[in-house]
């Protein structure tokens, strides 16, 4: 009985990372959920309740922008991607999410500012969108 509570919640933590993702993809979570079902719902609580699927002062594009800063900043490519996915998505603009980018310069340099621009024009290319 337990155990399928469990499985239970851990479909529920599944399907709120997917709804959170916004369409982008990130495997880690699935393996995570996968391999520490327990820590899951933990991380879920934290990522999902706490974070961006909140309503709080910030909208969720903005969280999304702050994101793109703080990944650029941390020359964090995975996490750049992802959420310059997710706040496109949102309806950022382009201008919007290399302004991000650009602020990140200051606290991380020019590798960030590098890793932020290029991603931009990447993801943009896959969605068959230029830089307006």
């Amino acid at each position: 009985m337990a155990r399928n509570k469990d499985m239970n919640k851990n479909a529920g933590s599944r399907e709120a990372f997917k709804r959170a993702a916004l369409g982008a993809k990130n495997d880690a979570y699935e393996l995570i959920a996968e391999f520490d079902p327990e820590y899951f719902a933990y991380l879920k609580g934290l990522y999902v309740d706490g974070t961006f699927g909140r309503q709080g002062a910030l909208p969720r594009k903005t969280k999304e922008l702050i994101m793109i800063g703080i990944t650029c900043a941390l020359n964090r490519p995975r996490g750049v991607r992802l959420h310059i996915q997710r706040a496109l998505s949102l309806k950022a603009t382009p201008r919007e999410v290399l302004e991000a980018v650009e602020v990140a310069a200051i606290p991380g340099g020019l590798p960030g500012l590098w890793l932020g621009a290029e991603s931009l024009r990447d993801v943009l290319k896959a969605k068959g969108q230029k830089f307006q």
